[in-house]
């Protein structure tokens, strides 16, 4: 076996400095995690980077979990234990960091890896799975494809951990949802001082809501049960629009999922856009039906890389996408949509890498804010590759929430070179779009580079010094800390 395309992402950059800090041991760590055989720790001094490729981090070392939530909990408490009196450094939690500013490490602590927590239980009378908190997505789409369920709310793609989309609290094309924090029926935790919790909407409720979307500061998720969706075969639904018209389109139709694309044609840049909408074909719902990938990845890939440094290549692509996509496009199963991992476009040069960025504005505003991004993205020296558009509804449960209405989210990917200078420029840029987003009662979202101030985040995240307070209340030491929370939390 060989690792996977998203584990050649994740750890390159960590084999890269472990042969620079001369750690063969971190090595052949890294290469036992690629083939599933994962020991209890790492060396000391294992270099760690995420998604970013531009964050290399010195860590302590890596613990990684046990497949039982239980034993992990054993393993892991007299850790926690030395943290708590000092013996040793604070504790950051990981699934396969896709995080990009250090949301899933620790400068100098310990690292703990989820992954192998990936057990998987469905309940179909229920329609709810268990599942271990290092399961990926990747994992869980063929379990519920073969009982003729899929899930009901995940990233757009399939590579990530189910402990890491619910730390973030993530959303993806589900139309007319909240994000999946308004899926989670139970969660296990681990707290600061070794307790194993359970945590519900009633239970430990106020855990509950600050570990949901709380990426890993309020301890360890082991498990979750979450919500499930019938699957059903969809039938897609192009259209194009002006984007100063998009959010009256959108509100004129229903859908179960949905997405925008905005032109990044230099032609038409951030003024046209597609929607397309996804439904349920009859007598299609809930049945098992084969479960594939997307067609032509390897051509996708081509026509989203061959757009990068290039205005032809814009245009061409967008072209692509307005006019051939709707014919091309098949019928497919809600699970086929989501069966695609994000690696397929990732940016694989030595010399850049795609950062992301979010941004969530009330869907009224939406041509108000693209208005101003137009502006700035135009004038700075940053490329653009891709703005997606995604339906997010209020989130009533995460005590960090980023939706506290309705919301469109802007997917924003840009290409950075991976130098210091081009992080300052791209930090200049984010910070002026956050302040966009404000300017209309938006937010943005912390999984991405640290680039925000801390009045920034204090504005789009009017909660955060409450749970900063209960953090400290809740996690003394702190034992549970990482980039995120260095950056903002003390």
């Amino acid at each position: 076996m060989s690792p996977t395309r998203r584990q050649v992402l994740t750890h390159g950059v960590t084999a890269a400095g472990a042969l620079a800090l001369g750690s063969a041991t971190t090595l052949a760590v890294t290469r036992l995690a690629g083939l599933g055989a994962i020991p209890a720790t790492s060396a000391p001094g294992a270099l760690l980077d995420d998604a970013s490729r531009i964050n290399p981090t010195a860590v302590r070392g890596v613990l990684f979990a046990d497949p039982a939530p239980e034993r992990t909990a054993r393993t892991v408490a007299p850790l926690l234990r030395r943290i708590t009196t000092g013996e040793d450094p604070a504790m950051a939690v990981a699934g396969v960091r896709h995080s990009m500013g250090g949301q899933s490490m620790l400068a100098g602590g310990w690292v703990l890896d989820t992954r192998p927590m990936n057990r998987i239980d469905l309940d179909r009378a229920a329609g709810v799975v268990r599942v271990g908190a290092g399961t990926t997505w990747r994992d869980l789409i063929p379990v519920l494809n073969e009982a003729g369920f899929s899930p009901k709310v995940m990233q757009s793609n399939h590579d990530f951990s189910i402990g890491g989309s619910l730390s973030v609290n993530c959303h993806g094309w589900h139309a007319s949802h909240p994000p999946i924090a308004s899926t989670v029926r139970r969660l296990l935790l681990l707290t600061a001082e070794g307790d194993v919790l359970t945590c519900s909407p009633t239970e430990n409720a106020e855990l509950f809501g600050l570990v949901l979307g709380g990426y890993g500061m309020f301890g360890v998720i082991l498990e979750a049960d979450l919500e499930v969706w019938p699957n059903a075969i969809y039938e897609p639904h192009f259209v194009s629009v002006p984007t100063s018209g998009y959010a009256a389109r959108f509100a004129a139709g229903t859908s179960e999922m949905a997405y925008g694309r905005l032109s990044v044609d230099p032609l038409s840049f951030l003024e046209e856009a597609i929607l397309v909408r996804f439904t349920p074909k009859a007598g299609t719902v809930g049945t098992v039906l084969p479960l594939t990938r997307p067609s032509a990845p390897e051509l996708q890939r081509a026509i989203f890389r061959g757009s990068a440094g290039s205005d032809v290549g814009k245009t061409l692509r967008w072209s692509l996408e307005r006019e051939a996509a709707p014919w091309l496009a098949a019928p497919m199963s809600r699970n086929t949509i989501q069966n695609e991992p994000a690696a397929v476009f990732a940016d694989r040069s030595e010399e850049t890498s795609d950062i992301l960025h979010e941004y969530f504005v009330p869907r009224q505003r939406l041509w108000d804010f693209v208005q101003t991004a137009r502006d700035v993205i135009a004038a700075s020296p940053m490329e653009l590759l891709n703005v997606t558009v995604r339906d997010v509804r209020a989130d009533t449960r995460s005590a960090l929430a980023y939706a506290r209405e309705d919301v469109f989210g802007l997917v924003m990917s840009f290409r950075q070179e991976r130098t210091a200078r081009a992080d300052d420029r791209m930090r200049e840029l984010t910070r002026t779009l956050i302040d966009a987003a404000a300017a209309v009662g938006g937010t943005f979202y912390l999984p991405y580079r640290l680039h925000a101030t801390a009045d920034q985040l204090r504005r789009a995240y009017p909660g955060w010094d409450a749970a900063m307070a209960a953090k400290r209340r809740l996690d003394r030491k702190p034992v549970f800390r990482n980039g995120l929370y260095e950056a903002y939390g003390r």
